[in-house]
């Protein structure tokens, strides 16, 4: 019998080239199986409801935010008796910080953590060695140095984007320790988060002009394809811009302690393997998932092929760090701390209108006090409404 599986993935050289690598790999092994795999951009991986995704393909890489609606809407099958215990066994070892767990729902599980990824720190080690700068260890070193870089014609870079906005709000809160839950019941006490937003304001006010208008991708492409941005003090990591055929390669690193928590509390990002309702051939599929997760592909095919694995194995694996010019040793301990956002239905429609909203106060519009308000209001409307 012949099984054919189609799948979606986001369009990045990450995301896509190791899926498209393996289906020769896979089918090798079981040759009646029949795998395709299609992109969709960053931008929708990472808003975009997964209704009309999940009528249309067997599998998704998606963003762990969504498994509330997919859970509350049937759109994705349970993967808990599909996975054998042996499997069960070797995932809930070894994978990267809460990436495993952020797929977990209401006793479900909805995802494979084929990708791990979280807010870290980039910087170009040759423009930072020209401004006689190193990286900084807290919020207000990181001020200082965006300032001092000014006078070598370099700058600080800061992905400020509507999403990426207010994710580095996530970010900080959780690092400050006052990470936003739907347990607390408010997003930001007030005047904590007055004061969070205009640090944040002030960053970005000293940062790159474009800063406002990028994501980590095109801010990480700005840093590794000119001689403008020394340092990038949040942005998700990538390994493909540390690789050996990198023109000008990057270092990843841990982020600043803006207070007491050091690294703790960067958002967790990645993406998961996930199988939808539609789907014909589950068991196949999650063999596939399974295969693909797996520590020995993860650390070998799966990085190789440009990958950036979801599994501990690969994380502490020599070569892939050596390979990565130590991307992996050089931000596990972020990865490991990192703050798991909320998850709930209706979270993500929040989410974007949320981004929008800092989007705009950092390019001067409202007030920090204002945001605060909206915040609060909007997140406790959307928890009410799950």
């Amino acid at each position: 019998m012949s099984i054919a599986l189609e799948g979606i993935t986001w369009d990045h050289p990450r995301g896509r080239a190791p899926l498209e690598k393996s289906i020769a790999r896979y089918r090798a092994e079981r040759p009646e199986v029949a795998i395709s795999w299609r992109a969709r951009s960053l931008r929708d991986f990472g808003e975009l409801p997964l209704e009309e995704l999940a009528e249309r393909f067997d599998l998704i890489i998606f963003d762990h935010p969504f498994v509330g609606q997919a859970a509350k809407r049937k759109l994705l099958v349970d993967l808990t008796p599909h996975i054998p215990a042996e499997a069960m066994a070797w995932l809930d070892a070894g994978a990267v910080g809460p990436s495993w767990r952020s797929y977990h729902w209401k006793g479900a599980i909805y995802g494979l953590p084929i990708d791990a990824a979280a807010q870290v720190a980039a910087y170009r080690p040759d423009l930072m060695k020209k401004a006689g700068r190193h990286p900084p260890a807290t919020f207000d070193q990181l001020l200082r140095l965006a300032q001092d870089l000014r006078q070598h014609g370099l700058w600080v870079g800061v992905p400020a984007c509507p999403i990426d906005a207010v994710c580095m709000v996530l970010t900080l809160a959780a690092n400050l320790g006052r990470p936003v839950t739907t347990e607390r019941g408010i997003f930001l006490e007030h005047d904590f988060g007055t004061a969070l937003l205009a640090r944040l304001k002030a960053l970005v006010s000293l940062s790159h002009p474009d800063s406002v208008r990028m994501n980590p991708i095109q801010m990480l492409d700005l840093a590794a394809g000119s001689d403008e941005i020394a340092y990038v003090p949040y942005t998700f990591g990538y390994t493909n811009y540390c690789r050996p055929d990198a023109a000008r390669p990057l270092r990843f690193t841990d982020i600043v302690a803006a207070g007491d928590l050091a690294c703790q509390g960067t958002l967790l990002g990645g993406a998961g393997f996930g199988v939808t309702s539609r789907c014909r051939h589950v068991a196949e599929a999650v063999r596939y998932g399974l295969w693909l997760c797996s520590p020995d592909y993860q650390r070998t095919h799966y990085f190789t092929d440009g990958g950036q694995p979801g599994m501990l194995q690969a994380w502490s694996d020599p070569a892939c760090d050596a390979q990565s010019l130590g991307f992996f040793s050089s931000t596990l301990r972020t990865l490991g701390s990192a703050y798991l956002r909320p998850r709930f239905a209706g979270y993500v429609p929040f989410f974007e209108e949320a981004g929008l909203k800092t989007n705009a106060f950092l390019r001067g519009e409202g007030s920090a006090e204002s945001l605060v308000d909206w915040f609060n209001a909007a997140f406790a409307d959307a928890v009410d409404n799950a």
